[in-house]
């Protein structure tokens, strides 16, 4: 027989009732003084609905998103520029870009209908304008986000995130692309009639160091020391700093805006080359097109250095103490030497 005790124990415990609202049918689940109801077309799917949600409560399995249905990936977008992105070293890059996707109408999606299909229409619509990498990025900030929303902020969305099936756009990481001689000097002549003053020697002083546009659009006048022929390049992209050795045009070009602030202010905190990327890049690709060299980024430029130091027979290791690279495989992909430049060592030997 059965006890009556555990029947009303049970009764008490858990109870689900179907009630007909207007021209809809309204589940309603209590279990352990909880409750939680659900709205739906057909008496079937709400019958499901109950049943479904008793015995994930028993099991301690159900996840309340209630409080997340109001929730847009907008939402936790601007949440996570606001507190995550200024910490980084990047935060002006990201913050770009997050801005850009909260422009965009995924952004007005609810986060719980946020589904594998909206975000692959999504990358299909930046693949139109944007690069292969720079879609992966994208992607990736939802994904990032997602999971900073789920285990940091403790906001309730279901386990599996909508990016996770989403497959990578395929990325060529080692870029052929390497200035000639004339190609280098039609540039810089390119630069020298640009309205941006300094951007000649910028590149010039790219071209001649290695060193990547966020290293040098941070160095201050007390990063050089003109006496030893060093720079002094402060937490890098690799979290470290290291000191590159200079040739004496790029001391020149250093010193050439050692004094050039008018305004009376402390040595120690003047930078040399203050530039917004944004604008350099506008005057930068300018030059490019008036040069007529095509398919060429500034960043570029650290790889025209690196060969050419590998190309007047410098070793891995020293190359790596300019470059700041750790490994082979980090530096190998800025190497652009090809067998014709090994032909006249070759026949020397």
């Amino acid at each position: 027989m059965c006890d009556p005790c555990a029947i009303r124990e049970k009764e008490k415990r858990e109870m689900s009732y179907i009630r007909k609202y207007r021209n809809r049918w309204r589940a309603e689940v209590r279990y352990n003084k909880r409750y939680v109801s659900k709205t739906f077309i057909a008496k079937g799917d709400a019958t499901k609905w109950a049943k479904e949600t008793e015995r994930k409560l028993e099991k301690e399995q159900f996840e309340d998103y209630r409080d997340s249905l109001h929730l847009t990936l907008g939402n936790l977008i601007t949440r996570y520029r606001d507190e995550i992105t200024p910490k980084k070293k990047g935060a002006i890059s990201e913050k770009y870009k997050l801005n850009f996707v909260l422009r965009h109408p995924i952004s007005r999606t609810k986060i719980l209908r946020l589904s594998a299909r909206k975000i692959i229409e999504f990358k299909n619509e930046l693949k139109r304008t944007r690069k292969p990498a720079t879609v992966n990025k994208y992607i990736h900030y939802i994904h990032t986000i997602w999971e900073t929303s789920r285990l940091n902020w403790g906001i309730v969305l279901p386990p599996n995130n909508p990016t996770a099936l989403i497959k990578k756009e395929k990325v060529m990481t080692k870029i052929e692309r390497i200035l000639t001689d004339r190609e280098y000097q039609d540039l810089l002549s390119a630069c020298k009639e640009s309205n941006l003053i300094q951007l000649s020697d910028i590149v010039e002083f790219a071209y001649l160091t290695a060193m990547r546009f966020g290293e040098i659009t941070k160095l201050q006048v007390r990063d050089i020391d003109f006496e030893k022929s060093l720079a002094r390049l402060n937490d890098t992209k690799n979290g470290e700093s290291r000191d590159v050795p200079l040739v004496q045009r790029a001391l020149d070009i250093c010193n050439k805006y050692r004094f050039e602030q008018k305004v009376l202010q402390f040595q120690t905190s003047q930078i040399l080359f203050p530039i917004h990327r944004d604008k350099f890049r506008h005057y930068f690709e300018q030059a490019c097109r008036k040069a007529k060299i095509k398919d060429f980024r500034f960043h570029d430029l650290r790889a025209c250095s690196i060969t050419n130091l590998f190309k007047e027979g410098w070793d891995i290791s020293s190359v790596a103490v300019v470059s700041g690279h750790k490994t082979w495989s980090e530096l190998q992909k800025y190497t652009r030497i090809k067998a014709i430049d090994l032909v006249d060592k070759i026949n020397k030997k």
